[in-house]
């Protein structure tokens, strides 16, 4: 039985008997904390008050299942009658429901339906009962009817305790007398009598197959799209095809692969009809009045860059725009709390993944880089049987399904693979939430591809770390693997025992055969916030700029990729200062001095790898884009300036 959460006060069902209740065989009742509640295995009207004792509960007719007992129709709790005027008609309206009981039940058999009524003794009260009656019946029909259009939570495999789905139902909710309709509906199967199908039932089941082909078409799709993204399907692909004899570790201008595209000239952030704005010199202006304290003019200053910047503008008017809030942040001094608002937000993997698909369609790092890591990766465990990937920083994991794809391919067979991902905790009550999600993704395309798999999340500041905590095992081949997320740990400006010194320190003593470590090649970590907004706002112009040039404006996975990451990383450095600072980048140089001092020796770049990267490059993207070489480092970047680096050590 349910019962109906809307209210019944304009249902007048008389006073309430000062008498107790008769005995109801076989009630189902249960608790769940406080307070108490009752359910009846029937249909009926129950009004409750949860500030206030329950009220009388009226009869409906019963419904009977395999193995259990109907209880008593008629339940009534009692409230003092103020008078005896009030009593007498207590005393009436007890026998109306005694009548309306024995009228509803009169053509079914005593044995399955016993009823409980009080008597009808005298010609007199008869007569000042069947008055009222066609009045009772009258006001209660419409709602009658709407309750056997509500589902019982009693379903054929009860039993008179209340096990089987009544007790999955009710326990899964902490308030069952607040469960919406639809919840019993979707859960529960109920009957109206026995022997006989509620007609919604078929309607229920067409739309529950109708949601569970869409989930199932969603997740294909979502799958579909992984595979398309992540793997390597394409026959034409341009790092597996043979080269020609002429391509060289040049990229060279290539007709058709986009280089229109690069050549073209955003606007200077202002409108057809607007005035032409400055908007780089009004930013440093606001920033140097914002760095003294000046709020007049770094108010002002504000006004008129809000005025000429946009979201969906061309580049310089998107730079503006989201460095616009984190100047407006810092003045404010709300800057930390903002960001972590920011950094709260959960973005789902579907969308995750079709701005990934956006993003390596407009630009070569993420792509290119995968494809030096992972082969550098190949070429070193050719002969292992035991593989142990230690990634720092693993996301969701986007850049180990191709491996497993290569790995199965191996001759002799694909070695025990072990993934160990590490990232930083989530807010919330599920801090591991992400880092799970992606381990049961990829144990999912190691079956794909047959890989023996298993994988550790570790969801924990990376700089509390110990190597026990990593379990590594005698006959593993380590690869420590972290591209692009060492700048988010803290240094020396910020402590003085370095998070960043410790973590590489652990990573050392891990021992690793290998260390892949990509870095993003910025300047702005200076502790002097001008210079730091200088610095910023140069490499994000690079940023804004390349994805102009290659994606469409209005295309929702570019506003999303530079709302969610670059947008809210020059949040990040413009509104927050020391610890709440996390966005500090180095040089490659700095990088290096940093793991030559924690002990690691660099090792030199494949040729063919390298050769292969910027064929990938030349074919692929337009000629603004460069893939190079400095001192043991692979170099990219947009228009001349390097963006990111990556190269290979060992312990």
């Amino acid at each position: 039985m349910i019962m109906d959460p809307r209210p019944r006060d304009n249902i007048n069902f008389g006073a309430r008997l000062p008498t107790p209740n008769p005995p109801t065989p076989h009630m189902i009742s249960f608790s769940l904390q406080q307070p108490q509640l009752q359910f009846f295995p029937s249909y009926g009207f129950h009004s409750h008050n949860h500030n206030n004792p329950p009220v009388s509960s009226h009869p409906s007719p019963p419904s009977v299942m395999p193995g259990c007992t109907t209880p008593s129709p008629a339940s009534t709790t009692t409230t003092e009658p103020n008078n005896a005027e009030d009593f007498s008609e207590a005393v009436a309206d007890d026998a109306i429901l005694a009548y309306i009981n024995q009228f509803l039940l009169e053509d079914e058999d005593e044995e399955s339906y016993p009823v409980t009524s009080a008597p009808v003794e005298d010609s007199a009260l008869l007569a000042a009962v069947e008055k009222p009656f066609v009045d009772i019946l009258k006001s209660a029909k419409p709602i009658t009817a709407q309750a056997y259009e509500v589902k019982s939570w009693i379903t054929d495999d009860c039993d008179s305790t209340g096990s089987g789905r009544f007790h999955d139902v009710v326990t899964s909710s902490l308030d069952s007398t607040q469960l919406p309709r639809e919840t019993v509906q979707g859960d529960v199967v109920g009957a109206v009598h026995k022997g006989q199908k509620n007609p919604r039932d078929d309607d229920l089941e067409v739309e529950g197959r109708k949601s569970k082909q869409s989930a199932l078409c969603d997740e294909e799709t979502v799958r579909e799209m992984f595979d398309k993204v992540l793997l390597c399907t394409d026959k034409n692909c341009a790092f597996h095809t043979p080269m020609p004899a002429d391509a060289q570790i040049s990229g060279g201008y290539v007709k058709g692969s986009g280089n229109r595209r690069g050549r073209r000239k955003g606007r200077s952030g202002a409108g057809a009809e607007q005035e032409p704005v400055d908007l780089t010199t009004l930013l440093i202006h606001c920033a140097q009045a914002a760095a003294i304290d000046d709020h007049r003019n770094s108010s002002e200053l504000l006004k008129q860059i809000r005025k000429h910047s946009s979201a969906t503008g061309d580049a310089g008017q998107r730079l503006a725009h989201y460095f616009a809030d984190g100047l407006k942040a810092r003045l404010a001094g709300t800057g930390s709390s903002i960001y972590r608002s920011l950094a709260a937000k959960r973005t789902s993997t579907g969308d995750m993944l079709k701005a990934f698909n956006l993003y390596v369609k407009a630009c070569p790092f993420r792509i290119i880089s995968h494809y030096v890591a992972n082969m550098t990766i190949l070429n070193a465990t050719k002969s292992v049987t035991r593989l142990h990937i230690i990634e720092f920083g693993i996301m969701y994991g986007f850049q180990w399904p191709i491996l497993m794809q290569h790995l199965s391919k191996r001759s002799g067979g694909p070695p025990i693979l072990r993934i160990t991902g590490i990232d930083f905790p989530l807010s919330g009550f599920r801090p591991a939430e992400r880092v799970e999600a992606t381990g049961r993704r990829l144990h999912e395309y190691a079956r794909m591809f047959n890989v023996p798999f298993e994988y550790q999340a570790i969801a924990a500041k990376w700089d509390t770390i110990q190597v026990k905590d990593l379990n590594i095992k005698s006959d593993e081949f380590i690869v420590v693997n972290c591209l692009y997320r060492m700048r988010n740990m803290m240094d020396e400006t910020a402590t003085d025992d370095s998070p960043r010194t410790r973590v590489l320190n652990t990573i050392r003593k891990l021992n690793p055969n290998l260390f892949v470590h990509g870095i993003v090649n910025g300047t702005y970590n200076a502790p002097f916030f001008v210079t730091r907004f200088k610095e910023a706002m140069f490499f994000f112009s690079s940023i804004f700029d390349m994805l102009e040039a290659n994606a469409s404006r209005m295309d929702e996975h570019r506003l999303l990729i530079e709302r969610e990451f670059f947008g809210r990383e020059a949040v990040n450095v413009i509104a927050c200062e020391g610890t709440e600072r996390i966005e500090r980048p180095e040089t490659y140089k700095q990088w290096q001095m940093r793991n030559l001092r924690a002990g690691f020796r660099q090792l030199p770049l494949d040729r063919e790898i390298m050769k292969r990267a910027r064929y990938k490059l030349s074919k692929t993207y337009p000629r603004d884009f460069l893939v190079d070489e400095d001192n043991k480092w692979m170099l990219q970047g947009w228009k001349g300036r390097v963006i990111y680096a990556l190269s290979a050590w060992s312990s």
